[in-house]
């Protein structure tokens, strides 16, 4: 008997055995404090064909029986985990509901499917700036590197944090013949008055300078026509 695999966009609590077939966008550690105890936890972003995201948590007690078995960019068929309202200050995907591992929770690699799509989300200029308050999900941008520079110390939750600025623009620029292509992953949208900004979340958040993948072309392209007299 074969298995039947469900597709993300429809997980939800009201069904107990669900089992997916998805690929590993991200994987991250994390930690918070529950009851004054420090507790580890290991998070991920999957997504399945039909190119739908969700992410499953892995708790402390149980990261030593999954740590080994998951790694990012490879797809794998998981059966039998607990799903949960996808709550919270930051929302790495736009599902209603995450998955969390249990300790019966099946992990089997799926080596004959392939999932090239590098599951990005792309949000445009317009769309950030239209923002007048902070955005609980996180997003993906691509856009044109113009300057790097160093902030002052700013203080966060009683630790000095060194901030570096990226001055990036998402349309053409005429004085840069081959502009650095950067696209900033998983970034929070940060509102402060008038001005509004991306800023990292730690340990999610990623940067790429000019990969090598079809969004970079489909954004030069972009700028090639955006440029034409």
């Amino acid at each position: 008997m074969s298995l039947t695999i469900d597709a993300l966009g429809k997980i939800s609590p009201w069904k107990e055995a669900w089992s997916i077939e998805a690929k590993i966008l991200t994987i991250w550690k994390d930690a918070r404090i529950i009851n004054e105890n420090m507790q580890k936890l290991l998070h991920m972003v999957l997504m399945d064909k039909q190119h739908h995201k969700i992410q499953a948590t892995v708790e402390d007690d149980l990261i030593i029986t999954f740590i080994h078995q998951l790694k990012e960019g490879d797809v794998f068929i998981i059966s039998d985990f607990k799903v949960i309202p996808n709550g919270g200050l930051v929302r790495v995907t736009r599902h209603q509901f995450r998955i969390l591992f249990k300790c019966s929770t099946s992990v089997v690699a799926a080596a004959s499917t392939v999932i090239p799509n590098p599951g990005l989300s792309l949000t445009s200029m317009d769309q950030i700036l239209q923002k007048r308050i902070d955005y609980e999900y996180l997003i993906d941008f691509v856009g044109v590197l113009c300057g790097l520079k160093r902030k002052r110390d700013v203080e966060c939750n009683g630790k000095i944090l060194k901030v570096l600025i990226l001055e990036v623009f998402a349309d053409g620029l005429k004085k840069y013949q081959r502009p650095p292509i950067v696209i900033l992953q998983s970034f929070k949208i940060k509102v402060n008055g008038d001005k509004v900004s991306l800023q990292n979340v730690i340990s999610i958040s990623r940067v790429s300078i000019n990969p090598d993948m079809q969004e970079t072309v489909n954004f030069l392209n972009h700028l090639v026509v955006f440029n034409s007299p």
